[in-house]
């Protein structure tokens, strides 16, 4: 059996953390981290790119399992789920039934048995991307993160502001990041240091969605 996880950038990174704090066994045939992040996670290198690596692999008729990640970004959920779902359609021919982006994701088996799982970023509700399912991570009344927002606030609304407003919410999660112990550690890393929680409703509607889409070792 192979498997695939196809991501618009490096989501993977911080994802697979979550997971292994989680306790979530490795998908099958990638226990390896070799194998792990050069064969089942695909790095597309760009929203305008995730057709064409998902093409790829429902081309592969080894690959029996795809697990897709993108953002919502300014378009929206709805919006990214019905591009990759009329995409998949036109692929591989055969009509979904029904199907709905839920706050869980989207998991669907095809007729041929393969199975193929959606999540729009951040929590597939809502416009945004990896740093707002990120920001879900801290709590809303943590002193730290309130005054961040105040601050990323008040600079964004200056002349001399050098990020664009898509970019504010990545400014906030690191800002917030450089405030901390130790000041600035990459997204997985604050993870296993615990200055972001896993602890929360959307990281587990992600790792349910994750075990649905993924034959897991047992």
């Amino acid at each position: 059996m192979q498997q695939r996880l196809i991501v618009e950038g490096k989501d993977a990174i911080v994802l697979t953390v979550i997971l292994d704090k989680k306790g979530i066994p490795s998908p099958k045939g990638y226990h390896n981290k070799y194998k792990y992040k050069t064969e089942f996670v695909k790095m597309a290198e760009g929203e305008s790119k995730v057709k064409t690596v998902l093409k790829e692999q429902l081309d592969s008729p080894d690959i029996e399992r795809i697990g897709i990640i993108v953002d919502a970004d300014k378009k929206g959920p709805e919006n990214k789920f019905k591009g990759l779902i009329d995409f998949i359609q036109k692929e591989t021919g055969e009509t979904l039934t029904k199907p709905e982006l839920a706050s869980t994701g989207f998991y669907y088996q095809l007729k041929d048995k393969r199975t193929i799982g959606i999540w729009v970023m951040p929590d597939n509700l809502n416009e945004g991307y990896l740093e707002n399912f990120v920001g879900a991570m801290i709590a809303e009344d943590d002193l730290t993160w309130q005054f961040c927002q105040e601050k990323v606030e008040e600079l964004s609304k200056k002349d001399f502001c050098l990020f664009s407003e898509t970019k504010t919410q990545k400014a906030l999660v690191h800002t917030y990041l450089a405030w901390q112990k130790t000041p600035g550690l990459p997204l997985g890393t604050a993870v296993k240091a615990e200055f972001l929680s896993i602890e929360n409703q959307i990281v587990n509607n992600f790792v349910d969605w994750f075990k649905n889409t993924f034959e897991l070792v047992v």
